[in-house]
């Protein structure tokens, strides 16, 4: 079979969970990945950091906090599906200031997240430790997040592979598209090594690798690439609990059997997939400030990643404006897992003619990139 209802370019998390959700729609799928499916999707931490992420009004908030609450359900339906446990864990999230600067901005961020969730509580720093035990009193306050929870990214990742193929995805693993099949402003499939595919539609869901892809149809959104690098750490006892996550962007996950993951330096613009000595110093310095028991563990791993982010920090979900049949989903930025479920239902809502999806995803439309020129009608 060389021809489908959808081609999905890219297989992360993002990636599969529009095709799995267009297949159980009814829909014939093929799903092509330049490496493993869900390799992209291994290096993130698992948080679902939908208060975590937010100081502000923001159009994503209202997304991202029902798809956080999706998650308790996903985890029954995927293990259904696929066998695979995602390790959904809820232990909630506790947001530090590390020193004094960052007090101001924390609490700012705690006012605006009070007001709209009365279970959000104000910490002091001697009350830090009251709600997780391993964590530092020589802090300058916190936030306590107790419905931002966390799952494990890899196996979420194989998880929502394995339910597509069982809801009859066609995955090409280890298969780079190499163009687009465009004709008088349409998409009609792909080429590849081995050979072209086509579909009625077209889905670019690759991540940071969107722009070579899409330079030939005329617009390629704002995607740059933010390389982060992590470290994971296994202790032997006193492991914590609760996700921990520093107003300067390093996070402390901990996972079963006491293993904890360390993240995330950024590093915009690259590719790079090497980890450096000075980036993993920096994690583990600033983390051990936070938990001086990882002084007492033992180095596991270290690993790096490539985040899609988009020029005003917002996913790009919508038709290509240029071209018929084709539509790009991107910019997740380090939102990858947490977006995950409710990328994948309201694309397959949008894609089938919703009004109220298409409306609900306007704000993340690609046109909002187009200038002045460009979006006028001809």
């Amino acid at each position: 079979m060389n021809t489908y209802d959808y081609i999905l370019i890219g297989g992360g998390v993002i990636g599969c969970s529009i095709a799995y959700r267009l297949a159980k729609s009814g829909c014939t799928v093929a799903l092509f990945d330049a490496g493993a499916a869900g390799k992209a999707s291994l290096a993130a931490g698992g948080m679902l950091g939908a208060q975590n992420e937010f100081e502000c009004e923001n159009p994503l908030m209202e997304i991202a906090l029902e798809s956080r609450d999706l998650f308790p359900d996903l985890r029954d339906e995927l293990l259904e599906e696929s066998g695979v446990d995602i390790e959904f864990r809820r232990a909630g999230l506790i947001k530090v200031a590390a020193s004094e600067e960052d007090r101001h901005s924390l609490i700012n961020q705690y006012r605006f997240l009070a007001r709209k969730d009365a279970s959000i509580a104000w910490l002091e720093p001697q009350d830090v430790p009251k709600v997780e035990a391993q964590l530092s009193g020589f802090t300058a306050g916190a936030i306590y997040l107790e419905k931002d929870n966390q799952v494990k990214a890899p196996l979420l990742a194989l998880a929502l592979l394995r339910s597509s193929v069982n809801a009859g995805v066609h995955v090409y693993e280890h298969k780079a598209v190499q163009e687009l099949i465009l004709e008088n402003g349409q998409a009609l499939g792909v080429k590849t090594k081995s050979g072209n595919m086509y579909a009625g539609r077209i889905i670019h869901a690759a991540g940071a690798w969107s722009s070579s892809l899409l330079a030939e149809t005329g617009f390629t959104p704002p995607i740059i690439p933010v390389k982060g690098e992590c470290v994971s750490v296994k202790l032997a006892s006193h492991a914590p609990v609760k996700t921990v996550f520093a107003v300067d962007g390093c996070y402390i996950v901990p996972k079963r059997n006491r293993e904890i993951l360390i993240g995330a330096t950024s590093t915009p613009n690259s590719f790079d997939p090497s980890v450096t000595a000075g980036g993993i110093r920096s994690l583990l310095n600033r983390a051990a400030r936070l938990l001086p028991v990882l002084d007492t563990g033992t180095i596991e791993r270290t690993w790096s990643g490539v985040r899609p982010q988009a020029a005003d920090h917002l996913p790009v979900m919508g038709a290509h404006p240029f071209i018929n049949g084709l539509y790009i989903c991107t910019g997740h930025y380090r939102n990858g897992i947490l977006l995950s479920p409710i990328t994948g239902l309201l694309m397959e809502k949008f894609l089938n003619g919703c009004p109220d999806t298409t409306v609900r995803l306007a704000p993340f439309s690609p046109n909002r990139f187009l200038t002045k020129k460009e979006a006028a009608p001809v």
